[in-house]
Order: C-alpha cells, then sequence, then structure tokens
C-alpha cells in the first residue's frame, strides 16, 4: 500500500526553517505519509538540510532549476503525489503533532467534505508564540459546510492547515499559476463544489517574519501585488452568478474591504499618494463608512503625525475587521450556492 497523505513542502532558500518543519511531521502520531518537497530554485544550502531526512522519512525531492512561483511549485507537489488525501506545510512553518490524525480521521467520518481546516497559532522568527489560538485572540468565529459566501468576504483559511481530497484537484484542476499566491483562489473554488468544513482546535503554527514571500509587496502599486483583487475580480467573471446570489452591497464593501487593507499596506510602506488613491476607491464601494472618509482627510497629515495615525489605524483596522466579521457574515449566512 502507497501512502495515504501526501505533503507538499514549496521551498526556496530554506536552509534556516526546513529541518524543523521536517521534524514536525516526524512527530505526527500519524505516520501513513509521504513528503513531496519542490525546490524553487533555491541557491543555499536547503538540499543539504532535507538529505538527512531521507532514511527517516518517504520524500520525493523535486528542484526546478530556475525559480517558477509558488503557485508552480505547489502544482508540482500535487502532481507527484500519489496519496488520496492532499496537505501543505511551507517550509517555514510547522505542524502541531496531532495536525495529521485529527484531520485525516475527520475526512473519514464526514465522507461529503472535501477539504478540512483548522484553527492555528502564530509564532515569531525564533519560533515563539505570538497569538496561541487565532481563532481565540482575534475573537473569529468559523463556519462548516456551505462556505463559500463566507469564504468570499474574508480568506480565514490557512494552508497548512488544510488536508484536501486529491479528487478536488482533479475535478477543479489546479492553483492558478498566473496568481503570486494561488492558494486562496483554489479555496473559493473547492468551496464553490465541496463541503469545507472547520475543526475548532488548534494544530499549526504559522511563522510571520520579515523575509516571508506573503509579506514581499511592493511599496507605491498595491493594486499591482493585491492578490485577493484579482481572485474576487476572476472568481466574479468565472462565475457571474455570484452577483445574484451575494447582492451588490455585499460584493461593494467586499471590494471596500480589500481597497481599505491595500490603504493600509501603502501606509506602512510610506506611499501616501497610493495610500489616497485606494482610500478614494474604498469610499466608492462603501459611500456610508464615515471611518474611511476620517483615515482619507487624516492621509493629508504632516508627517510627523504619522506614528500617531498608524496607531489610531490599527485600532480602527482591528474593529473594521471584527464588524466585518460579524455583520458581513450574518448578511450572506442565508445564502446558498450550487
Amino acid at each position: 500500500m502507497g501512502p495515504r497523505v501526501s505533503i507538499t513542502m514549496p521551498v526556496l532558500n530554506g536552509k534556516r526553517y526546513i529541518a524543523g518543519a521536517i521534524e514536525s511531521i516526524l512527530t505526527q502520531t500519524y505516520g501513513n505519509v509521504e513528503l513531496v518537497v519542490v525546490d524553487d530554485g533555491s541557491t543555499d544550502e536547503t538540499y543539504a538540510m532535507v538529505e538527512p531526512y531521507f532514511h527517516k522519512l518517504n520524500i520525493k525531492y523535486v528542484s526546478h532549476p530556475a525559480r517558477q512561483g509558488i503557485p508552480a511549485s505547489m502544482n508540482d507537489g500535487v502532481r507527484h503525489s500519489t496519496g488520496e488525501l492532499i496537505a501543505f506545510l511551507d517550509h517555514d512553518d510547522i505542524w502541531l503533532p496531532e495536525m495529521l490524525e485529527t484531520q485525516v480521521a475527520y475526512l473519514e467520518s464526514h465522507p461529503d467534505v472535501g477539504m478540512v481546516h483548522s484553527d492555528f497559532q502564530t509564532i515569531d522568527a525564533e519560533g515563539r508564540i505570538i497569538e496561541d489560538s487565532v481563532a481565540k485572540c482575534r475573537n473569529r468565529v468559523r463556519v462548516s459546510g456551505s462556505v463559500f459566501p463566507q469564504l468570499f468576504m474574508d480568506c480565514f483559511i490557512v494552508g497548512n492547515s488544510v488536508l484536501i481530497r486529491k479528487e478536488c484537484f482533479n475535478r477543479l484542476g489546479y492553483f492558478d499559476e498566473s496568481l503570486r499566491f494561488g492558494d486562496y483562489d483554489m479555496w473559493l473554488r473547492i468551496a464553490r463544489r465541496y463541503k469545507v468544513d472547520y475543526v475548532p482546535k488548534v494544530l499549526t503554527a504559522y511563522r510571520q517574519h520579515a523575509t516571508q514571500s506573503t509579506r514581499a509587496v511592493s511599496a507605491g502599486r498595491p493594486e499591482e501585488d493585491c492578490v485577493v483583487l484579482a481572485v474576487i475580480e476572476n472568481t466574479l467573471r468565472l462565475c457571474p452568478e455570484i452577483r445574484q446570489e451575494l447582492g451588490r452591497t455585499t460584493i461593494n464593501r467586499r471590494f471596500a474591504s480589500i481597497y481599505f487593507d491595500m490603504a493600509y499596506a501603502s501606509f506602512a510602506a510610506g506611499s501616501f499618494a497610493s495610500l489616497r488613491s485606494c482610500m478614494r476607491k474604498a469610499i466608492h464601494y462603501w459611500p456610508t463608512n464615515h471611518k474611511y472618509y476620517c483615515y482619507l482627510l487624516a492621509s493629508f497629515l504632516p508627517p510627523r503625525f504619522a506614528r500617531v495615525l498608524r496607531s489610531s489605524w490599527q485600532r480602527v483596522r482591528g474593529c473594521l475587521s471584527s464588524a466585518n466579521d460579524m455583520g458581513q457574515l450574518d448578511r450572506v449566512t442565508h445564502v446558498g450556492h450550487s
């Protein structure tokens, strides 16, 4: 018998963290696995860090001679997988010991579910816990089942916590390689056709550090780098019926929240012209949100007020995020989909 679970691990110059990620696989209480490491053109000692584990774990090492990007690497991992269940673990993240056992058991007992994900914790570059439970620390409530409306409004699934039936990829295709990051697009496509369930248990750790690829947003042009905006626009283009299902107000508020997040990214990068451009677009989609006007006006303040503005922005952004989670989800939970 072959492995039941195939784990895809995309990596680019991962010598610092990849051993810890592999160790977290070795400590799993579920062991019928294979690991597909997809090296996307590393120039450091990534291979040397993986090599000692070849005799400890069933590992396939796929090497790209030149960088192809994260979606292409994840697709290569899926293509080389032989298991009926697919998991993803970035080289700088780690799993808690019961991650696979919990998720495999869940899918076994819920044959109508295509993908399952879980709560997670955040850690810093040195592995110290920042949030022991994101759901608890951010007061998040996640739903299960037909979650497409909720997922459309908020990308709440962390990739290192998912376990997916390979049939989902066989039916829907692989990650969109035209995107810088293809996971949100893939989760939406799965949620459109399958039930997606949530396990309210911390099973993974997501590492936050300055060099991670998801933080590499170019200053001054956030719209070009905003994968979420591209995914939402593409989803509406491919499935125009969503506009009627969710309604204009809900969809407009989704766009408003995206532009607000891009405005914050521009502010963090010190690009006030881009900040104002994004805030105007957020106001266009949500003209009755008075906080948006306040921040647009505040963006014209002298630079010496930037620190105070940023602190206030973070507080309001947190309040808006909580309000969006509660208000928007309340508005769309009654909506069904095919």
